[in-house]
Formats: structure tokens, C-alpha cells, sequence
């Protein structure tokens, strides 16, 4: 990619990854959560704009904890290696579960399904985001249109089910609110107990 187009499209990834952690912290304090597990969170990543969401979110908690399903290295919070659909703790054991673009890397539709059930079972609420598979930037490389490819999905092995709305909101509980139009680039899913009002895009 032209780096000039890089820094552009690495710019506008990182404005949207800010926004959307706003949306969470929204969202956090408006239930009061204070304690909060990030599900995959990690501090920093290979990428110039990863760890946005999970830095900013975890400054406005009391009480992190960060579940991988790898050792990520050094963090500012405690973490346990263990798999998001199925995690060792206890039902209702956080204020608010939170997983930044997460479920696109656990397996097939039958394992996102576990992986939201998991959510569920463990936090008093929730919130959850995906990026959309038809929104011309990929996330979480930051390549133009590359993610449409069958052929670079495949060789892509960690992305193992990109999503559109429709198939994001598929996966989720009945009564759950889904933030995002089909032509956005982010689409963020809560629990009806951070049921929030209408809010500029992403």
C-alpha cells in the first residue's frame, strides 16, 4: 500500500477505534460497572492502532481483568490464558463483560454462539464489537478491499468468520441492542441492560 494512503487509512482506523471506546465508556457508566473483563484484550498489538479500545476502556474501570488465548506479553492488568468460550469463572462475576473485535477469530457460527453465551453467563452485561466484512477497510490490518478475497481469507487463518450485520446479529441473544448500519465499519452489540438511545455512527 501507498504510505501516504497507509497513514490515511491508519488515521481514519484509529478515530473510529476511539469512538468506539467512548461508546463503551458510555456505556460502563451508565450502569455503574467497575469491575470489567476484557475477553482477547490486549494493551498494544503488532499494529501502530491496536490497544486503542482496551487502553482507553481500562482507565475509566476500577477492576481489570484480560482473558487471551495466549500469553500476550507484559500488561497493565492481570490476565489469564484460557479460551473465551469457555472461561474459568464464576456466573456473574463481572460488572461488564467486553470483547473489541474478537468473536471474527473463534471458529465457525456454532463456536461465536458459544463464545456470546460465555459473555452472558459471566457478566452482569456486556458489549461486544465486530467489523463489518463488506466495509471496504479491514480492521484490523488496515488493507483496502483484501478481506473480500477468498483466496486472502484463506491464508488468513486467524480471521475464521468476518461478519456482516445481519450474521453478527444472528449470533446474538434475542433482545440484544446492535449499533451500526450495514455500510459502517464498526458494528457494536449490548446487552438490553445498556440499552442505549440513538447515537452518530462509528
Amino acid at each position: 500500500m501507498n504510505p501516504r494512503i497507509r497513514r490515511l487509512v491508519l488515521a481514519y482506523s484509529a478515530r473510529s477505534r476511539r469512538r468506539k471506546a467512548d461508546r463503551i465508556v458510555e456505556l460502563m457508566h451508565r450502569i455503574g460497572a467497575r469491575r470489567i473483563l476484557l475477553v482477547g484484550g490486549m494493551a498494544s498489538g503488532t499494529e501502530p492502532n491496536e490497544g486503542i479500545v482496551e487502553r482507553i476502556v481500562g482507565a475509566h474501570a476500577v477492576e481489570v481483568v484480560s482473558i487471551n488465548l495466549y500469553d500476550p506479553g507484559p500488561q497493565p492488568w492481570p490476565y489469564v490464558v484460557a479460551d473465551g468460550c469457555l472461561m474459568p469463572f464464576q456466573d456473574r462475576s463481572f460488572d461488564l463483560v467486553v470483547s473489541n473485535a474478537v468473536i471474527e477469530h473463534v471458529g465457525d457460527e456454532t463456536a461465536q454462539r458459544e463464545f456470546v453465551r460465555e459473555h452472558l453467563r459471566v457478566g452482569h452485561a456486556w458489549v461486544m464489537t465486530t467489523p463489518n466484512r463488506w466495509f471496504p477497510v479491514e480492521s484490523h490490518t488496515s488493507m483496502l478491499f483484501r478481506h473480500w478475497s477468498p483466496r486472502w481469507r484463506g491464508e488468513r487463518t486467524e480471521f475464521t468468520r468476518l461478519l456482516s450485520r445481519r450474521e453478527f446479529k444472528a449470533v446474538l441473544p434475542p433482545g440484544a441492542a446492535l449499533i451500526g448500519r450495514p455500510w459502517q465499519p464498526t458494528f457494536l452489540g449490548h446487552s438490553s441492560l445498556v440499552q442505549a438511545k440513538d447515537q452518530p455512527p462509528m
